[in-house]
């Protein structure tokens, strides 16, 4: 069976640089690439990557925990993120956690035993008693002192949101977030809301709950109960911006004649079959691109900065004036 020396003795350089050219890690010349490439091809040799992470200590793997890969969102997060982690070598374990608090403290054991080299972490819950020493990032939420996090600028642009429904005429205009158990800068989005509207005296409608993915549409079906006479609302994700959307159709509203609606998050693309949404877009490449950075600076034993915030836009869509 071929060794790297042999390899490395076929392409005429050193076993350093013939190992360098093989797993990308280190400079080399793109005619010595090729060189060892092809050498290694003629010999049949493919490099054992599970021997080189056992010398290294490093297990080659990031997992990613989100509460439901089914969640447009999550599942762009976790594209980007794996996309992101693939030019530095290393591969995404996703954890689907389901909501479930239990199964994310199960699965935090993976990196205390040394199974994965990081988390990106992305829960709906307060864990309190996770070491900081250990390499977690995460987007959103505070999971705890010393853990950094990527976020966008939340409350700006709400707040650009809901002075966009009163400049297009919206007069009676709600609000529906959801609540989560452990701090997150989503917070900001129902803030700016309830600021935007203090500011007009205008009165308040909001409905902030903690709920499972799923049940958007309950949620909105509850909040035109309480507040039938809204022409205008603000929601913290597209999903319940899409939720408003089909509710409306329900009880007769028409938009954007009867009902303005803007969401948060800009995931929803074109396959969705209701007008385009006007949203407030995240920059999820980016946001994902931070988070890998953050994270494998936090492998490396790095400083980092404990957050990083990244810009989003006004869509104007059709479901406003």
């Amino acid at each position: 069976m071929a060794t790297i020396k042999d390899v490395a003795r076929v392409a005429g350089v050193g076993v350093g640089t013939a190992s360098r050219a093989l797993s990308g890690n280190g400079s080399v010349s793109a005619e010595t690439k090729v060189k060892v490439e092809e050498a290694a091809k003629s010999l049949g040799f493919v490099l054992n990557q599970v021997a080189r992470n056992l010398k290294k200590q490093s297990t080659g793997c990031v997992a990613i925990i989100i509460p439901t890969v089914v969640h447009p969102f999550f599942a762009k997060m976790v594209f980007y993120c794996e996309s992101e982690l693939y030019n530095y070598d290393y591969r995404l374990i996703v954890v689907n956690s389901q909501d479930d608090k239990n199964k994310e403290t199960h699965m935090l054991e993976m990196i205390r035993q040394q199974r994965v080299d990081g988390i990106i972490f992305i829960t709906h819950y307060d864990h309190g008693d996770i070491s900081s020493d250990l390499p977690i990032v995460s987007v959103d939420r505070h999971i705890g002192a010393g853990f950094p996090y990527v976020t966008s600028d939340n409350y700006a642009m709400s707040k650009k949101a809901v002075e966009e429904l009163l400049r297009k005429g919206a007069k009676n205009i709600g609000c529906v977030c959801g609540a989560t158990a452990v701090e997150s800068e989503t917070k900001y989005r129902y803030l700016a809301y309830t600021d935007v509207m203090k500011a007009h005296n205008l009165p308040v409608r909001l409905m902030l709950k903690q709920f499972k993915h799923g049940q958007e549409m309950q949620v909105l079906r509850e909040y035109f109960k309480e507040y039938p006479e809204t022409d205008g609302i603000f929601t913290g994700s597209d999903m319940l911006a899409s939720a408003a959307y089909h509710v409306a159709g329900q009880i007769g509203l028409r938009v954007p004649e009867d009902l303005q609606i803007i969401g948060f998050d800009g995931v929803l693309d074109a396959w969705e079959s209701h007008p385009r949404l006007t949203t407030v877009q995240q920059d999820l490449p980016r946001m994902a691109k931070e988070a890998v950075e953050l994270l494998l600076r936090r492998i490396r034993r790095k400083n980092v900065p404990g957050r990083v915030e990244v810009p989003a836009r006004l869509v104007i869509g059709e479901t406003t004036k």
